[in-house]
């Protein structure tokens, strides 16, 4: 009897293994996100159960005493980590064969979730914190996702392996959290990185006219820049982003003059839906701030707080929307 009881025990214990192995991705990336909260708390714990030299985010929400200051702003920043997680528990489902792409089980797909999920807790630190290393935390998360479909885009035009990949990307991202922590240039590698994007996207489908390619990014950027810049005029967007304007033209002519790309992805619906929530993110973003029309700040329903959700929106539909792509290479 006891010997039926150590072999019920094993098959336990082997399938208890097993679930675990096949979704390895999952669990591994969420022990990661137990013990990054564990060390929020225990730095709150340790400063004497209070934050100090603090400063509000300025996105409207009245700030409460305690280790959330900014409840709302806060919460929702684990809408980014529930779909990080998620793409990472489909994993399991994903083959393991053919050419490594976020369409399959590869560390494409696991730094995509992940930087999803390092918005969401970079995110979560500045709102709930209003601490300055809270901020940079936000702002390293947000560069870290921004700056992964244009390394993706990079991997698929120059067929990089996935070693080659994380070391460009995560490398690139470490400098520049760096200068980030000394020189707070987070928002910029933001708006640079958009229209990097967005040009590569174009020159995927058109890549032989390279005035489209420069003009779809710097088009969409000074409507974007129009729409939250009260009273701006075009001349003031060519003033305040001349260097990034001219980063553009000059990536434009360089998709233009490599070797052919071979990739068709289908962007109705999944990146319509993400450019899409992303447009109307951004179009509540200055208002939700401190002083906006959409601000209030005794309610919990914060329009900064939309933004974020919106954001995972986007973050699930750009996913979708990359493993539409088919290589003809």
């Amino acid at each position: 009897m006891q010997g039926l009881w150590s072999c019920q025990e094993d098959k336990d214990s082997l399938i208890d293994n097993e679930y675990i192995r096949e979704r390895r991705e999952f669990f591994a990336v969420l022990t990661g996100i137990v013990f990054i909260f564990l060390a929020y708390i225990l730095i709150y714990a340790l400063n004497d159960w209070s934050w100090t030299n603090t400063s509000a985010s300025g996105f409207c929400e009245k700030v409460q005493d305690g280790w959330i200051r900014e409840p709302a702003n806060t919460v929702s920043n684990l809408a980014f980590v529930f779909v990080g997680l998620y793409i990472l528990w489909l994993a399991q489902y994903d083959p393991t064969d053919g050419h490594p792409s976020l369409s399959n089980r590869s560390w494409f797909l696991i730094m995509y979730a992940i930087s999803c999920i390092a918005v969401g807790v970079g995110s979560f630190a500045m709102h709930g914190f209003n601490t300055a290393w809270g901020g940079w935390l936000d702002l390293t998360g947000m560069m870290m996702y921004i700056t992964m479909p244009i390394f993706y885009n990079f991997s698929r035009f120059f067929r990089w392996d996935e070693k080659q990949f994380c070391i460009y990307y995560l490398g690139t991202n470490l400098v520049l959290s760096l200068l980030e922590w000394q020189y707070s240039i987070g928002l910029i590698v933001w708006g640079v990185s958009i229209g990097i994007w967005l040009a590569q996207e174009t020159a995927i489908k058109y890549q032989n006219q390279p005035i489209l390619i420069f003009l779809v990014p710097t088009v969409i950027l000074l409507l974007l820049y129009l729409g939250v810049e009260k009273d701006s005029t075009p001349g003031d967007f060519v003033s305040d982003n001349f260097p990034a304007i001219l980063i553009w033209a000059i990536l434009a002519y360089f998709l233009y003059s490599i070797d052919e790309i071979k990739l068709e992805r289908t962007h109705s619906p999944y990146f319509w839906t993400g450019f899409g929530a992303y447009l109307i993110a951004t179009m509540i973003w200055i208002p939700s701030q401190d002083g906006g029309w959409l601000c209030d700040p005794d309610t919990f329903l914060q329009g900064h707080a939309l933004w974020h959700l919106l954001g995972a929106v986007a973050m699930w539909s750009f996913y979708k929307y990359f493993r539409t792509e088919v290589d003809h290479a």
